[in-house]
């Protein structure tokens, strides 16, 4: 009995938000597009904050260009694609292809996964080479944002 009230209370909630969900989304009309170079500028100034909190040493310093080409590169995308998404969102009339939908979110992970794998591929000899702190801070940089943005 316990059980079955609490899978409808969670219901509710579930239905609730779902349904209430929309009306109270942010209004985010007010946002500035930032341009293509603002977008590289801001990721570029990231990797800047990122190699500052990591303290590399010399010998460390030496597979960095790799890492920062790369990470500027999918950062710059993220902004881009998110851009891109809220832009179809605010212009978007009457229903959505769902089936198209998909096939460009397959092809939009599939991109976003060659990015990863190319990042995982330029970081490789740097991370080897750091010690567990920088390691932290490193994986915090890659992964806060993403957080950060779904509670965005």
């Amino acid at each position: 009995m316990r059980t079955t009230i609490t899978s409808l209370a969670t219901a509710a909630v579930l239905i609730g938000s779902v349904t209430i969900g929309p009306a109270m989304a942010r209004d985010r009309s007010d946002r500035v597009e930032l341009t293509a170079s603002q977008l590289t500028d801001q990721a570029a100034a990231r990797v800047a904050q990122l190699k500052a909190d990591l303290r590399l040493t010399p010998d460390q310093d030496k597979n960095w260009s790799g890492v920062q080409a790369e990470l500027v590169n999918v950062w710059t995308k993220q902004g881009e694609n998110r851009q891109s998404w809220r832009n179809a969102r605010a212009n978007q009339a009457g229903s959505v292809d769902l089936i198209e939908q998909m096939r460009k979110d397959g092809d939009d992970r599939i991109e976003r996964g060659n990015d990863l794998k190319r990042l995982a591929d330029a970081a490789q000899p740097l991370y080897a080479s750091l010690d567990d702190q920088q390691k932290r801070r490193f994986g915090e940089a890659l992964f806060q944002r993403s957080r950060d943005r779904r509670s965005d």
